[in-house]
């Protein structure tokens, strides 16, 4: 099943939603329970869950964002990657997470030192990818790509992440977000016509304020309970939790109005998502 992030897309998610969210209330109202994002809202039905997201591709089968992961998650059916972009000496986008290799290298250094050209290697023998090869990767998968810029990027590296974009697979299917706020506003103005989230860790945030930085949030796990979940949604605003890895959150928030679960483990939730719809079906 292909996951559209779109507006289109995503107004139909929330429809689904909305009758799981009703449900959910009422399983709430009938156990007298006040605690508004328990496991225990789970509508009777199985409703649709929130959708995979590949956590820098999940490291289930290889190590976090390299080609390895992306083509595992892809191969499984994952529709819907999350990526992190650096910039190399060159201003060649790569995707990294940390601003130096080390963690994922037998090399050292920050990436803006060295030329990704090189091949700079993997701990499990592999090498960091440039942006537009995991974008050609994404296109033959025909998956959409969550882009979190973890740099504030130069006007140049801004075009250079435009064209590899419109070279690859489409503003459409590709979703910008960042911690720093700038750099979401700064996105929406060199890139526009792609999505556009913010990322934000713990606390509260009215509708009105993220729809300043597009329409989606992508939320801390811990943060989100159901009636923030609900505020969002009501307002048109696509809501992701990151880094969703254990079972018991799963079942936590499953019940939410959460579009998408950023993890690690995206081929096993995938399996335990599909199990469980299993499993209600049967009860019914």
């Amino acid at each position: 099943m292909i996951i559209t992030l779109s507006r289109a897309g995503g107004h139909h998610m929330r429809a689904s939603w909305r009758k799981a969210a009703i449900a959910a209330v009422s399983v709430l109202a009938l156990a007298g329970c006040r605690h508004d994002n328990s496991a225990e809202a789970a509508a009777a039905s199985c409703e649709p869950g929130p959708a995979a997201i590949a956590h820098r591709g999940g490291t289930e089968r290889a190590m976090e964002n390299t080609l390895g992961a992306f083509t595992a998650a892809g191969d499984a059916g994952v529709k819907v990657w999350e990526i992190d972009v650096h910039f190399d000496v060159r201003g060649t986008p790569v995707v990294l997470h940390d601003d130096t290799v080390d963690r994922v290298s037998p090399a050292s250094g920050p990436i803006a030192r060295l030329d990704a050209g090189d091949g700079i290697p993997t701990d499990d023998g592999q090498r960091i990818p440039t942006l537009r090869e995991v974008y050609d990767l994404a296109g033959r998968h025909q998956a959409q790509v969550l882009t979190e810029f973890k740099t504030v990027p130069t006007a140049k590296q801004w075009s250079a992440v435009a064209a590899q974009i419109d070279a690859t697979i489409g503003r459409r299917a590709v979703t910008l977000m960042s911690f720093d706020r700038a750099v979401v506003l700064e996105a929406a103005r060199r890139i526009p016509d792609t999505q556009l989230a913010l990322v934000h860790a713990t606390g509260d945030l009215t509708p009105e304020e993220i729809k300043q930085y597009g329409g989606a949030i992508n939320k801390h796990h811990s943060s989100i309970i159901y009636s923030r979940a609900k505020k969002w949604h009501d307002a048109g605003i696509r809501v992701y939790a990151w880094t969703v890895d254990k079972e018991t959150d799963w079942e936590r928030l499953s019940v939410l109005p959460i579009d998408g679960f950023v993890t690690n483990r995206p081929i096993e939730y995938t399996r335990w998502a599909a199990e469980r719809c299993k499993s209600k079906d049967s009860a019914n």
